[in-house]
Formats: structure tokens, sequence, C-alpha cells
């Protein structure tokens, strides 16, 4: 079947009114980065009589074929003819699509929401807060109206978002679509990322998730803590010299995110006036940090273009500095990745050097 592939985010805004519009700001957070960036707006679509399939994908009545915008599904990384799947040979304006016969169909309206979400990012806390649970507000905005009465469908599963819901959401109605099947909506509601090129988010939306702290009993927190973030059970960017760190962290405890609840993080961080902790989606958390708080991030001398958590301290007015460390390889195992490690440019692990930390803490 020939589709239509819609990379232009005017196909949208044509057709649906934007919440957030175009927003442009600066965080000059390192000599070397240009640091003025562009948030895109954002909507929440309606689709009717579409079909979505859970690698993820969708396709409207017309046939058109929605990957960008609504999630990042970027030809080079996530959607590989013949490797991520067979549903087509190759990426073009028009694609020729061999989608799975409809499995499912729901017949309601205002119920569905579409909340996609490739495999590679379903255990990212990062991807879970900013480019799934970031929905909710646009639901919310669009409608003025409790998201929590909507039905939220998932393309795969994800333990992490479970984590939440269980902790924070139990009343929230979820459904979660088997792998490669095909499920046709009636009416389904479809919002927008509220992030683009991997950290430029809407000014609103950290702001906005902060909010939920104060749902959860954490008001009224007293900003006494220092942490130190260990990360024991990562396959890269591990402290190698961390115990010497320790010592002269002083008045610093350790917390490893791996072993605390959600609720148990976001309580952590909320009450930490100063956080030293190496680059990581667990550092997501500082979603959860009162403005002023000190934050040091350990990163890659070849990364400092990452600009995801300087750009989320800069909305919730926070103090971010990033100390660049010493990097040491880490080998592959029998020529492969190891496992938990997407990128080659993951295969590091710190070295930070004392001096410079003791520094940038005065």
């Amino acid at each position: 079947m020939p589709v239509k592939n819609i990379q232009s985010i005017k196909y949208f805004l044509d057709r649906w009114d934007y919440i957030d519009p175009e927003y442009q700001y600066s965080v000059p957070y390192h000599e070397s980065v240009n640091g003025n960036f562009t948030s895109l707006p954002t909507f929440v679509a309606e689709f009717h009589n579409c079909r979505v399939n859970s690698c993820p994908l969708l396709i409207t009545m017309g046939n058109k074929l929605i990957t960008n915008h609504v999630w990042g599904l970027t030809h080079q990384a996530r959607h590989k003819p013949g490797k991520t799947h067979n549903m087509w040979k190759e990426w073009g304006d028009n694609v020729n699509v061999n989608m799975p016969k409809v499995t499912q169909t729901f017949p309601e309206n205002y119920t569905y929401v579409w909340l996609p979400i490739d495999e590679a990012s379903v255990n990212n806390p990062w991807h879970i807060w900013i480019d799934v649970i970031s929905k909710f507000r646009l639901i919310e905005k669009r409608w003025s109206t409790d998201f929590s009465k909507y039905c939220f469908v998932l393309a795969n599963y994800s333990p992490y978002f479970d984590k939440v819901l269980k902790e924070l959401f139990p009343d929230i109605k979820v459904v979660v679509m088997p792998k490669n099947e095909t499920w046709e909506f009636k009416h389904l509601l479809v919002p927008s990322m509220s992030n683009s090129q991997d950290g430029v988010t809407t000014p609103h939306l950290a702001p906005w998730l902060r909010h939920f702290k104060g749902l959860h009993g954490l008001k009224n927190v007293n900003q006494t803590k220092k942490i130190f973030v260990l990360r024991p059970g990562a396959t890269s960017r591990r402290l190698v010299n961390s115990d010497e760190m320790l010592l002269a962290l002083k008045g610093y405890e350790t917390v490893v995110l791996e072993k605390m609840s959600i609720k148990d993080q976001m309580k952590t961080f909320a009450e930490a006036s100063h956080i030293v902790a190496a680059h990581g989606a667990g550092l997501v958390n500082l979603l959860w940090c009162s403005p002023g708080t000190k934050v040091i991030e350990i990163q890659d001398r070849n990364m400092v273009h990452k600009k995801v958590y300087p750009v989320l301290s800069h909305h919730l007015g926070l103090k971010h500095t990033l100390l660049l460390a010493d990097t040491i390889p880490i080998p592959l195992d029998k020529g492969k990745k190891p496992k938990g490690i997407k990128r080659l440019s993951d295969l590091i692990d710190f070295k930070v050097d004392i001096t410079d930390l003791i520094r940038l803490l005065e």
C-alpha cells in the first residue's frame, strides 16, 4: 500500500491549533557550545479511522505515514527496513507499506491517546518523563480537563513507565499493544513531542512536571542534603575514582537510584542543595529540585554538545555546571558492544580531577 511519509511540522499546524508556540532561548552552558536553541510548537492531533502499529507508527485514513513530531523515528537510527522491521524496503517521501492486518478495532470517541515509544527507550527515565509523561500536559492544556480520564495506548511495554504509574498515578488506564500488532481506532488523540533535537524542550514542560511533587506529599521540603549519585550497576560512564571523590566530598551522602522507589528518588532530589553525578538518564530527577540547587554534571569532553541536562536545569532555575572528566575506553566484548550499550561513543568510563571538582564546589 503506497503512503505519503509526513516529515514537516507544517502538516500538523495547518490542521490543529498549537499549544506552545515556537520558543527561542539561550543557555550558554559551555564556551565551546552555541547555546541558542529553538523549541518546536506543540499540539494534539486527532485522527479518525487510523491504524497504529507497535513498531511504532501511525497511518491515517488518507494514507499518510506519521513518524516524526509524534515520536522521533529517525530514518538512520530507528527504523531500518529489513533490520528493525519488514513493512517496507526503503525510506522516502512515498513508502510502500505492507502493514500487518488489523487485529483489534476501537469505536469510541475522545477515549484513547496514542503514546508511542520504541523498544530501545522503554527503560530510559529521561524518555519516559520528557517524551511520554509530558504528553499528559498537552492533553490537559488542550481541553482543560483531567488527563487521567483517558485511556493511553502504549506501543511497547515500559517497565519504568509502569513503575511510575503504580507509585504516582495508579488510576491511569493504560493498554499495551502486543509486539507486531496493528490496531484501528475510529478516533485517536495524538499529542506531539515536547522535546526536539535531543534536549530542546518547550520551556513550560519542566516546571509543569515539577508540580507533580506537590501532588505526592513533597511540599515544604528542606534543602539539607548534598548528594553524590553512584552508578554501580551501569555498563558505562562509571566513576573509576569514586572512592577518592568520596573522601573529597565531605558532608555528601551517596545515592544509588536503581535501588530507590520513584517517590524516594523524587524526595531525595527535592531535598538536595548540591548534586554531583555523571551524565546519565537518572539526572532527569533534576525535575524535582528547587530553584538554586547546585548541579555538577560529569561529562566527556567529546560530548559537551549534549545539552539535555543544562537545558533542563535552565528551565528549572538550577545552577548547572559541567565538569569535563578524563575518559577511559571500555573494550568491545568479542568485537561487540556490551549489553546495554547503544552507541560506540558510550564505551567510556570517567576519571575525575579531584582538584577541578573541589574548585567547582567552592
